[in-house]
């Protein structure tokens, strides 16, 4: 990667409103990054943790764990899960990334964990990223950091600026960057994640990609933001992390007809997949990458990549068969031409009677109500059914919720079969979590 950094020199790398990186301008901070490691004498294997959003430092301090043979720990979002995370990963270091500054002070150390000693003693470098823990403590992952970056090392150079939304500690977050940064880009990075503010960045900087969630997406239809601010310039819209509501994509495809709409696939296990849309309006995509492998079992996606984790530091690889497949945990369905279709997750199934129900199919029917922002649907428990279904609605300003559940509650009974109507519908602030999709427990 730092050979590419050379190669775009003058480029601009970075821009943050007013704010400004050339690519020769990062591969000196990379260099200055570089130096502040060797000065403190770390021996390979020895984890940095990067208190960072997406900037020029930040990146900096990854390309530099790369160089030096050492294993990046990058961290955002809440600052109380840091000290932790950092504990776990026995951080030797720990970076406090400003845009084009930082600060270092010592990490809590301790004694290297066999899979950090292991990439030591191949002369590799690495990378730990952290699940999201709903579902309990945050498993602590282990990347091959060069085996990833290698894997962008063949980009052609383009000029497509790229709004980057995912977090500097997301696998897709990290996917967005090293994409831009392999091409010789623009990495466009707005100054909060509120549309409103990613809205006004792609506006400024003429961003032609915007990655996104779906719940992102969606928001920025119903906010008004469309109205003002030009994003003519979009070609590309790329959504994931989660299932799109069919009534949401076909709203994207009018809002920007100029604008491919790509859906895209990864976990924070495998990476992220080379994914196609054969047609823009289709949830099915195809994953026509030849470092991944994919089938479904039983109804669930199941993975083995090139990039897959070598393991985790505080959690046993139960997910992972004996010959090398990752069970994701999806529920998935083969469509034509080999394509394949994302539903959910299996675990957040409701079971109604027996009959089960995805909340993608709720919420895309509450979503296309007028009046409606944002919506979670959920299982619920019942003593007659054992679970019945209810729908979380993030109401717009104003609206006269009476009436907006009386719609609600007949749009439902048009458009699902009975099992599937909500049988309470309740009003709530949000739904949204700091990873900027659904917040599902």
């Amino acid at each position: 990667m730092l050979s590419k950094l050379i190669e775009f020199n003058s480029r601009p790398a970075f821009a943050s409103g007013d704010c400004a990186e050339s690519y020769a301008e990062l591969h000196a901070l990379t260099q200055t990054a570089l130096a502040s490691l060797a000065l403190r004498g770390l021996p390979r294997g020895s984890a940095v943790g990067i208190i960072a959003n997406h900037s020029p430092a930040g990146t900096a301090w990854i390309l530099a764990c790369a160089a030096a043979g050492c294993v990046a720990v990058p961290l955002s979002g809440n600052p109380a899960e840091h000290s932790a995370r950092l504990k776990i990963a026995s951080a030797r270091l720990v970076v406090q990334c400003q845009w084009d500054t930082w600060t270092i002070a010592e990490g809590p150390g301790g004694t290297l964990p066999p899979l950090l000693a292991q990439l030591a003693a191949k002369g590799r470098a690495g990378l730990v990223l952290f699940s999201s823990g709903t579902s309990g403590e945050p498993k602590a992952m282990v990347h091959d950091l060069n085996t990833l970056l290698e894997t962008y090392r063949d980009r052609k150079p383009r000029n497509l600026p790229v709004c980057v939304l995912l977090g500097f500690d997301h696998i897709g977050g990290l996917h967005t960057l090293f994409g831009a940064l392999s091409s010789g880009s623009l990495v466009i990075v707005p100054s909060d994640t509120s549309v409103g503010a990613v809205a006004r960045a792609i506006a400024q900087h003429k961003a032609a990609i915007l990655p996104a969630s779906p719940t992102f997406l969606n928001l920025l239809l119903v906010s008004g933001e469309l109205a003002l601010h030009d994003l003519s310039s979009l070609r590309i819209v790329s959504y994931g992390t989660e299932p799109m509501p069919e009534s949401v994509l076909s709203r994207l495809q009018t809002a920007f007809p100029n604008a491919k709409l790509l859906q895209t696939f990864g976990t924070s296990e495998t990476g992220i997949a080379r994914t196609e849309s054969p047609i823009g309006n289709s949830l099915y995509m195809k994953m026509d990458d030849p470092r991944l492998q994919w089938k479904v079992v039983d109804g669930e996606l199941w993975l083995k990549s090139e990039t897959q984790v070598l393991g985790y530091l505080n959690a046993s690889m139960e997910r992972f068969t004996s010959d090398g497949w990752f069970r994701t945990g999806d529920r998935a369905e083969v469509g034509p031409d080999n394509t394949v279709r994302i539903f959910g997750r299996t675990g957040e199934l409701i079971n109604v009677g027996g009959e089960k129900v995805l909340p993608v199919e709720v919420e895309s029917v509450v979503l296309a109500v007028p009046g409606v922002d944002d919506c979670r649907a959920r299982g619920e428990v019942s003593a007659l059914t054992g679970q019945t279904v209810v729908v979380e609605v993030v109401a717009h300003a104003g609206v006269d919720q009476e009436a907006l559940k009386a719609a609600i509650r007949t749009a439902c009974r048009a458009a699902l079969a009975r099992h599937k109507v909500p049988t309470r519908v309740c009003f709530v602030a949000g739904v949204t979590s700091d990873r900027g999709k659904k917040a599902r427990n």
